[in-house]
């Protein structure tokens, strides 16, 4: 099975790795300098930026909390 990403506060669809590149630059541009992907596997993947650097946290699975996402201020 291959794994699909989706964009999680976008549509439900799976994004490509063309997408997704377009869909962060848009993002970026609206403001949006925190973005989170969801995968088909369970595992979450996270970009933040500040406009000039920018960081990615891959989650290979939930917390013992039930949410693996860290707040980031």
């Amino acid at each position: 099975m291959t794994e699909t990403w989706v964009i999680d506060d976008s549509s439900l669809v799976p994004v490509s790795s063309a997408t997704v590149v377009r869909g962060l630059r848009s993002r970026i541009n609206c403001g949006h300098l925190e973005t989170w992907m969801t995968s088909s596997f369970g595992r979450s993947l996270a970009f933040v930026t500040n406009n000039e650097r920018a960081m990615v946290m891959l989650f290979e699975e939930e917390g013992p909390l039930g949410d693996n996402r860290p707040t980031v201020q």
